[in-house]
């Protein structure tokens, strides 16, 4: 068996942009795909564009919502076989400004960007059939390896998601479970409205369903690491190579015996 004879997705924030096209790919290549998002408004857009789409409205950063996906999910006949973490948000700082300093939009980042979807892979690796083959899909950003000053906890938070990512891979690489990471470059869907990116300009309508579709043919190709976009390959290129950025050298670093008693 392999990740095309898989049946179920969720793709988070999958209502609108890149989780929306991909979600319209897999549907088109025969999967059933799940669907999450805040806004049901966005769910709704999405569905007429997309009548096979199954939504769920959730936000991903409540744990009770996180549970309610799952529980949705099984209540339709079977275990979720494939989890695209591709939630996230995206906000300018600038902490030499009064209006960052007024009030924390820290923690929003953090919590939709590392900690809900690191939660939603454990729930995911709780919950699956473990008789069953399973794929983790953690959309990052290359924008991971650099410490961006307009958006520095954007970065950050992806950056810890990448390496949550390289370590989980290493947890489950005895296991049934692929793990997977899509590098899509910036896209215009609306993520950077707080920001000016020069690369999005190049990066319309077109762009965004070739990413999709390289997205897609990635995952189901089981490709650890998906470079959907030149600008993509190239950012990871100028960081050594996918050689050095996803390999991890665990040599001085070790869990104690009995620490999980």
């Amino acid at each position: 068996m392999g990740i095309r004879d898989l049946n179920s997705i969720l793709i988070t924030g999958g209502s609108f942009g890149l989780g929306f096209e991909m979600a319209r790919r897999f549907v088109d290549r025969g999967f059933t795909v799940f669907v999450c998002g805040r806004s049901q408004n966005k769910l709704d857009s999405a569905v007429a564009a997309c009548p096979a789409l199954l939504p769920i409205q959730a936000d991903i950063t409540d744990g009770d919502d996180r549970n309610k996906i799952f529980d949705t999910i099984e209540a339709k006949g079977s275990p979720l076989e494939i989890l695209i973490n591709n939630a996230a948000v995206c906000y300018a700082h600038d902490y030499a400004n009064p209006f960052t300093l007024a009030e924390d939009r820290a923690l929003t980042e953090i919590e939709t960007n590392f900690h809900a979807p690191v939660e939603l892979c454990r729930l995911f690796l709780k919950r699956r059939n473990s008789e069953r083959e399973g794929v983790i899909v953690n959309v990052s950003t290359p924008g991971a390896f650099f410490a961006l000053e307009a958006n520095p906890l954007y970065t950050a938070s992806k950056a810890g998601f990448h390496n949550f990512t390289l370590a989980l891979a290493q947890h489950l690489r005895e296991t049934n479970v692929k793990v997977l990471e899509i590098f899509p470059p910036a896209l215009a869907t609306g993520l950077t409205a707080e920001l000016e990116v020069d690369a999005e300009d190049d990066n319309g309508p077109e762009a965004l369903q070739s990413v999709a579709e390289k997205s897609v043919e990635g995952v189901l190709a089981g490709e650890p690491c998906i470079l959907p976009h030149e600008q993509s390959a190239a950012l990871v290129e100028s960081m050594g190579g996918t050689g050095k950025v996803f390999t991890m050298d665990m040599v001085g670093v070790r869990r104690k015996a009995g620490w999980d008693r």
